[in-house]
């Protein structure tokens, strides 16, 4: 298993660090299910995506990133949080998965040797947009090549329950990521990694980098 550490920091960045890695700590994970996305392995098999070079953008403790590395894939998976990471790492020793797993922030990454071909997030582009759009765009757009497909998972603004979960319309997916990726499918879901673990609604967007 590969490690690395970023430990340089926006200053934008510094309180959420400390917020999410004291959730960790504290076990105060309710999104985190212990289960890789049943979402994610859907548009895997539907799309017929092949083993290739995957970025997960936060990670957690690393059961998504886990499941894609035992499936043939080359995995990088980063999150701000150490306490996650130091989980994640953990839990990919003992499944016997190489995965690269990294402790950054959005600005911190560094750009690697080739791009990634296909990028995954479950709940992080939702909470990054609020406080650091730009930074993510810039990131997103370094690391992918033409033809790189992301799927991000998201908070649903028809979701009714009163939990914090960051919430988007259809239209502020396609404001925000459509000038960098074509849409190829928006579909609502719910959060649901195993059939008695149903959770809110969410919005699965898969799409297609553009060229240039």
């Amino acid at each position: 298993m590969s490690t690395e550490e970023h430990t340089e920091q926006h200053p934008e960045q510094q309180d959420k660090q400390k917020d999410w890695d004291q959730r960790y700590r504290n076990d105060d994970t309710p999104w985190d299910s212990g289960l890789p996305s049943a979402e994610l392995r859907r548009v895997l098999a539907e799309q017929n995506i092949a083993p290739c070079r995957v970025l997960e953008i936060g990670c957690g403790t690393g059961s998504s990133a886990i499941y894609l590395a035992g499936q043939g894939f080359t995995v990088t998976a980063i999150d701000i949080s150490p306490t996650a990471i130091e989980t994640a790492r953990a839990r990919a020793t003992e499944a016997g998965v190489e995965v690269n797993i990294v402790v950054t922030h959005i600005g911190g990454y560094e750009s690697p040797a080739e791009p990634f071909d296909f990028i995954f997030d479950r709940g992080a582009f939702h909470c990054i947009r609020k406080v650091y759009l730009q930074g993510l765009l810039v990131l997103l757009k370094r690391v992918t090549h033409p033809g790189t497909r992301y799927l991000t998972l998201t908070g649903n603004s028809d979701e009714l329950s009163t939990d914090n979960m960051p919430r988007l319309r259809a239209a502020d997916l396609c404001s925000d990521l459509e000038e960098l990726f074509k849409i190829d499918q928006l579909r609502a879901f719910y959060f649901e990694d195993a059939p008695d673990l149903r959770g809110p609604l969410g919005w699965s967007c898969l799409m297609t980098r553009r060229g240039g």
